[in-house]
């Protein structure tokens, strides 16, 4: 910055500090620091204050040439290097000479209600209970895992969501059902600290991983032959789409999400029968005379 010779733990540590401010969680900001480390590697420059623009929009495109990148992936790339440029190197960068991959966002996959009976029809106790969560409070899967016990407020009715992605809490109805599982599981399990703790021995008292749950979903998904495009977070997706068809105001939705922007509420908003027969065209209303 400013013409003094910076090495690679400099900018990094530089970077960190300036990320941190930005209330991201420490998972992402370690996420960031990745993919800026590989930057600088894959630069080869000694002073990283000498870093242009120009050299980001190269290696972006060579990352994009190689094909070895998924858009996503390029597009987390280009906005680390951003923010790098931006906050440590003072540089402004145009979004118009910088900008995200675009692509086609994948459909999102919804279960049916059948498919959803399935899932907890053969789920052993402790994945049930998981996938209650999912289902009927549209727990991501990190939050799943990192649910304490102390998060669990059944007299008032509600689970707290601590300081999940970008750093926000919520609360989440507590329905009479899921208090019910969360009891059922336990009483066989006996959890102190997380709800979900780890089985493994050299992590005991921590929580399970997101990982791990994100694994015993797909085997359950592969013995029940139930398609591949669906992933655990696909319970959430199935959560948000119920919650509107059931006539939820979809600005109370976005609270319940812990969404930061309302356009990642508003994909939820499909075109479905149900809106169709709820809807109606101008001339229902009109008396137009043909």
């Amino acid at each position: 910055k400013d013409g003094v010779f910076m090495n690679k733990d400099e900018a990094l540590t530089l970077y960190e500090d300036k990320m941190s401010f930005r209330n991201l969680s420490p998972k992402t900001i370690k996420m960031y620091k990745f993919y800026l480390s590989k930057y600088f590697d894959d630069i080869g420059k000694d002073d990283l204050s000498s870093l242009t623009i120009d050299d980001a929009i190269r290696y972006v495109a060579d990352l994009k040439n190689s094909g070895k990148f998924e858009p996503q992936s390029l597009n987390i790339i280009i906005s680390t290097i951003r923010c790098f440029n931006e906050l440590v190197l003072d540089i402004c960068v145009s979004k118009s000479k910088f900008p995200l991959v675009r692509f086609k966002q994948n459909q999102i996959s919804i279960f049916s209600d059948e498919e959803i009976q399935m899932l907890l029809d053969h789920a052993d106790l402790r994945l049930k209970t998981m996938i209650f969560l999912g289902i009927d409070c549209g727990l991501r899967v990190s939050e799943v895992a990192n649910l304490k016990i102390s998060d669990i407020h059944s007299k008032e009715g509600f689970i707290l969501i601590r300081e999940s992605k970008r750093g926000k809490s919520r609360k989440i109805k507590l329905s009479n059902q899921c208090l019910h599982i969360l009891r059922r599981y336990w009483s066989v399990y006996r959890p102190i600290d997380y709800f979900f703790p780890s089985s493994f021995k050299k992590k005991a008292g921590q929580p399970i991983t997101a990982s791990y749950i994100n694994s015993l979903f797909r085997n359950l998904l592969k013995e029940l032959n139930l398609s591949q495009d669906y992933h655990f977070h696909s319970l959430r997706h199935t959560y948000a789409t119920h919650m509107l068809e059931d006539d939820c105001d979809i600005f109370l939705l976005k609270k319940l999400l812990g969404h930061n922007s309302f356009s990642s509420t508003a994909r939820y908003v499909h075109l479905t029968s149900h809106d169709i027969k709820s809807s109606f065209s101008p001339s229902d209303k009109r008396g137009y005379t043909l």
